[in-house]
This record gives structure tokens, sequence and C-alpha cells, in this order.
């Protein structure tokens, strides 16, 4: 998997992001898509990515598609406390490495296959797709699973731009007026 550095790629991993802004959070869910929110480990305030996640034992997992170079995964390895939106209420987390085998191994039974981009995912660290050599490379897969805490350490993302849908269909109707 090619790292985002910028152009149409960088927009395809941010769409959702505007789409979650737009209202469309509780839709989102459905593609096991969350709002993670880390600190930036630079400047300190709030950034918000939008990640595939698993659920397990009422758990939210995730992983860092390109390893430790991850923008989010370093946010989060300087300041592990985050904030999680699932298309309801945003709760906070700690965010802590997967390092346990049968829990790995539970993991994978529960996600494999499942993703999209699971395959891609293996293929790119050279990890054959099983759950022994899934177990056997935790070093250099990184698995975090995101445990509730007491409080929202940071603000969720806005649904600021709610207003789109009215104005859409003035747009629309307006349109349909003049040309009718």
């Amino acid at each position: 998997m090619r790292y985002p550095s910028g152009g149409l790629l960088r927009w395809f991993y941010k769409a959702p992001l505007v789409e979650w802004r737009m209202g469309l959070g509780p839709l989102l869910r459905r593609f096991r898509l969350l709002v993670l929110t880390t600190r930036g480990r630079k400047t300190g305030k709030p950034q918000h990515t939008m990640l595939e996640h698993s659920m397990m034992d009422g758990k939210a997992y995730i992983a860092p598609g390109w390893g430790q170079r991850t923008q989010w995964y370093q946010n989060i390895f300087a300041d592990p406390r985050v904030t999680v939106q699932r298309g309801g209420k945003p709760y906070g987390a700690i965010a802590r490495r997967v390092a346990a085998d049968d829990e790995l191994k539970r993991l994978y039974d529960m996600m494999h296959g499942k993703s999209p981009v699971w395959r891609q995912y293996l293929e790119s660290w050279g990890v054959e797709d099983t759950v022994e050599a899934f177990v056997a490379n935790k070093d250099r897969l990184i698995v975090l699973r995101l445990d509730p805490i007491e409080g929202v350490p940071l603000p969720g993302i806005r649904t600021d731009l709610v207003w789109f849908w009215p104005a859409a269909v003035l747009l629309a109707s307006a349109v349909y007026f003049i040309v009718r």
C-alpha cells in the first residue's frame, strides 16, 4: 500500500471526514469506520483521522497501515489518550498495543477476510495470510486496542457541514424551476 503523501490519494483518505462533518457518521459506521482524534505531537492540537476498525469484546481495534511512520500512530505514541467516534456520542480511550498471542489469534479469526484491504495490508508487510504468520509478525504488524476511559480527552470532530443538505435541496429546486 502506498503512503498517501499528497494529491488524489491523500484526498481519497480525507473524504470520509468531510462526509462525517456533513452528518453522515451513522452511515459510515456501517462500513466499520470510526473517527479517531489524537493530540498532535508537535502542535498539541486535535487531529482527526477516519479509520477502519474491528470490534471484539466491546472494544475497537485499529492498525496503522503504514506502521510506525503513520502520523496518527506517532501521535498516539506521544500521547495514547484519544477520542473515538463511531456514529454516536464520542468517548475517551487509551490506545494500547496488542501483544498477547491469544488476543491476536482471536482478533485474526474475527478480522480475517472482512476488510477490503486485508490482503493488501498483509502483502505490503510480506506476511502470509495465516493466523500463525499474523501472530509471528506481531512486532511488525502493529495492532492497537482502544480501551474506554472516563471522560473525553479531546474534542471530537463536529458535524459542522450539515447545512449542505438544505442548501443542496434549495439549489436543486431553483435549478429545476429555472430549467423547467
